[in-house]
């Protein structure tokens, strides 16, 4: 699946969502190094020194199912500019229910491709039966969690010592989105 998604005119500059693929591994690397320390204690809650290297093998390995990835590409150079996963949780899981991470690199930030990737997951998502997205958004980012729930359906939102967790129903997709079994 690839969708091309047009910028306003005074940018220029394309950008497309596709799958990740276990060659992209570099290119996830340097997506990490092209986000601030802040951006990166943002999306892993610590300032890391790098991509996670478990994180990064399951979301190139792991089958939609268990761990679904999408990358944003952009410009005529394909660039990496942004990464959004839809991950089953770990431990005992209704398995209908899964946690959204993006990761977009500070020079693409607030130009709409964290709102498309979480669009895109939670129709891919929907399409395999999951029916709630959990997002998590530390204290002060409030707005952020309501941008990720746009469309969905609010179940829970709770503020805990170190943030905010929003529960999220994916409303049912009409018969034409759906998987055939």
């Amino acid at each position: 699946m690839t969708t091309v998604i047009e910028l306003p005119a005074t940018t220029l500059t394309a950008w497309h969502i596709a799958e990740i693929h276990p060659g992209d591994r570099a290119d996830v690397h340097q997506l990490f190094a092209a986000c601030s320390g802040e951006s990166v204690q943002h999306r892993f809650r610590a300032r890391l020194p790098a991509f996670p290297a478990r994180h990064l093998d399951e979301l190139l390995a792991g089958p939609p199912e268990i761990h679904d990835a999408l990358t944003v590409r952009a410009g005529a150079g394909r660039e990496l500019v942004a990464l959004g996963s839809l991950a089953v949780p770990y431990g005992p899981h209704d398995g209908h229910t899964a946690e959204l991470a993006l990761l977009v690199a500070d020079a693409w930030q607030r130009r709409g491709l964290g709102r498309a990737l979480a669009a895109a997951l939670v129709a891919r998502a929907a399409r395999r039966g999951v029916t709630r997205i959990v997002a998590e958004v530390e204290h002060g980012r409030g707005r952020l969690l309501t941008a990720v729930g746009r469309g969905l359906t609010p179940v829970s939102r709770t503020a805990h010592r170190d943030g905010l967790t929003g529960i999220f129903a994916i409303p049912e997709l009409p018969a034409l989105y759906r998987l055939e079994p």
